[in-house]
């Protein structure tokens, strides 16, 4: 007669181990490995022991809304010159995207906001520099 397998998170004796069996000492087909198996990995950037990735930090408020008015201005000018503001995307586009990056780092983007106060508009240019103030400075290269 043979005994049914053993599961390690069910309650009771475990067969094998000599413990109030009353078919004797008898082998687990087991092991005393435990379930799921437990493997050690190194630790890797971005990792979190045993959770996957670890989350980036969300987006800063003030580079958000920086873009997030650059992307409605764009949109204002290119309908307001019946199509021909669409000149004005060679720079709004590429700096925005600069902004939206910069929003998810923590350095400072001093240069992008100077350039966006100058070249898109004065709000996105104030709030981008008003929150540099709140970052640490660049590593140098």
């Amino acid at each position: 007669m043979t005994q049914p397998p053993h599961f390690p998170d069910s309650p009771g004796p475990v067969p094998g181990d000599g413990s109030s069996s009353p078919y004797g000492a008898t082998p687990s087909p087991y092991g005393n490995a435990s379930y799921p198996p437990q493997q050690a990995y190194p630790a890797a950037a971005g990792y979190a022991p045993g959770y996957g990735y670890v989350p980036q930090p969300a987006p800063n408020g003030m580079y958000q809304a920086a873009a997030i008015i650059n992307w409605v201005i764009l949109g204002l000018v290119i309908v307001g010159t019946c199509g021909l503001g669409i000149i004005a995307a060679a720079w709004y586009i590429p700096m925005t995207i600069q902004i939206h990056k910069g929003a998810k780092d923590r350095q400072k983007h001093t240069a992008l906001a100077v350039c966006t106060l100058l070249f898109c508009n004065l709000v996105s240019g104030i709030l981008m520099l008003v929150e540099d103030a709140n970052r640490p400075a660049r590593p140098a290269l």
